[in-house]
């Protein structure tokens, strides 16, 4: 009996021990293919290269700690990058301790910083997720600028491209929005890309690594988690495929944007001019596209407009001038055949300068825009230059000080050689001034009187005549 119980102990014995073996086995292949996939992947993309000093973003989440992992196993020559937000109060002290411990495991530098995200969003007026979004970017810059690290890595995966997809979805973006996350972005490089969100926590299990989880990405409260919690879900039960599909699908859609954007980049180049404070459309451009309501996205979505915007501005092409849109940061008016877009912190300024008889006399005078050069000359000496940059007045009928400012809506003065006063916006009309070029527009007034629209036309006030006796020319340089 005893025997008996004793080869049936052994068998039991050997039987755990196969049933380790081939555990440690598939753990070890496991490891394996992930180890292989993530340093071909890095090779494939030419991310960076494995010499280069690379800086790790570590939230001590499961993303990151198996990036981590990753590129320590990999032999990388990286650090540790942490920033604690603040949002979730003990919470966020407990990752920050969580990843020096996990620096100290891996034996390499960390850089910590701490931030007031609240403070941020109050004074930027963002929410708190591009808050937290800046902060972090803000950081990585700032390291790799002093502390020599060449990229910084990111651990982005399949999952939250799928995620990013779906935010742009709803937030009207183009092609380029649409096709997710890069893989390289300047100096941010996502080498977990190839991975899912089911292999990343795999990888956890498998080696027993630990990490930290951050239960607002349980919650539905922000968008991204609600795509992650809710609408995912739906469609894999739909498709189980959903993830992989989608990841394909992606793929494509950034071989198409590349082709796109090669046709786009062509005719954005003839339809948009750039000058020192203001950008041009050319109308003519866009209308003659095969798919202009497409060009006219491309073209202001660069300065903050969002695509319902875009769709006004395309359903308002053949609008009479004068309709302004506004984005955050630009300023865009519908003028004649053009687009005029404009920075809202360039404003135009509204300067008076006085000239005295004093600066005749010395012989000139500076403006922001204009140098002003003066002479006084004989009747009998008088031989009028015709051009926009010269005028002449009766000297003895001026009263100083001459005033050089603005014009305003309203104004009107008597054109050079009429009888009639002419409103200046009818003016800038006959002369096909766009909204730009009527800002810049500066006026030379005597005694409240325009006798100059500088540049453009004099007016019959104080002109020569047959009783001038001394005459005053005035030029622009």
């Amino acid at each position: 009996m005893i025997i008996v119980y004793w080869f049936e102990y052994r068998k039991y014995i050997n039987y755990f021990s196969n049933c380790r073996k081939i555990s440690i086995i598939l753990r070890l292949k496991f490891f394996s293919l992930m180890f292989r996939k993530f340093k071909q992947f890095i090779a494939d993309n030419q991310l960076f290269d494995f010499e280069d000093r690379i800086l790790l973003a570590v939230s001590g989440g499961p993303d990151s700690v198996v990036l981590t992992d990753l590129a320590k196993k990999s032999r990388l020559n990286f650090a540790i990058s942490h920033v604690n937000f603040h949002l979730r109060g003990e919470d966020s002290n407990r990752d920050e301790q969580f990843v020096r411990q996990l620096a100290e495991k891996y034996d390499v530098p960390i850089f910590v910083k701490s931030v007031n995200t609240f403070e941020y969003v109050y004074t930027n007026n963002i929410s708190i997720e591009m808050a937290a979004r800046d902060l972090r970017y803000t950081e990585f810059d700032r390291l790799m600028d002093t502390e020599g690290f060449k990229y910084t890595a990111v651990a982005h995966q399949q999952d939250d491209a799928i995620e990013t997809f779906f935010l742009n979805l709803t937030r009207g973006a183009g092609i380029r929005g649409l096709t997710g996350i890069k893989l390289k972005n300047n100096r941010i490089v996502r080498p977990l890309l190839c991975f899912s969100r089911k292999e990343i926590m795999n990888y956890i299990e498998t080696n027993n690594l630990e990490y930290r989880i951050d239960k607002s990405n349980l919650e539905s409260e922000f968008s991204r988690n609600k795509i992650r919690n809710k609408i995912i879900p739906l469609f894999e039960e739909i498709n189980p495929s959903f993830k992989l599909n989608v990841s394909r699908s992606l793929n494509y859609l950034s071989q198409a944007k590349d082709i796109y954007e090669t046709d786009i980049n062509k005719i954005k180049s003839q339809a948009v001019k750039r000058f020192e404070n203001h950008t041009e459309v050319d109308l003519q451009v866009i209308k003659n596209y095969v798919q202009p309501e497409c060009l006219v996205f491309e073209i202001v979505n660069e300065f903050g407009f969002n695509s319902a915007q875009a769709h006004e501005i395309f359903t308002h092409l053949d609008s009479e001038s004068g309709k302004v849109f506004m984005s955050e940061n630009f300023r865009l008016v519908k003028d004649r055949d053009v687009l005029i877009i404009k920075p809202l912190d360039v404003k135009t300024e509204f300067s008076e300068y006085k000239i005295t008889m004093s600066d005749i006399n010395k012989g000139s005078f500076d403006t922001k825009k204009h140098h002003f050069e003066f002479s006084i000359i004989k009747k009998s000496e008088f031989n009028p230059v015709r051009d926009n940059k010269s005028v002449y007045y009766d000297l003895e009928k001026l009263k100083f000080p001459l005033v050089v400012n603005n014009w305003q809506y309203g104004d009107t003065f008597v054109p050079f050689g009429e009888n009639y006063t002419k409103k200046l916006s009818d003016f800038f009309v006959d002369k096909k001034l766009n909204i730009n070029q009527k800002e810049e527009v500066e006026l030379m007034r005597c005694a409240g009187n325009i006798i100059w629209v500088i540049g453009l036309r004099p007016s019959n006030y104080y002109r020569v005549g047959e009783e001038t006796q001394k005459i005053l020319k005035i030029r622009i340089n």
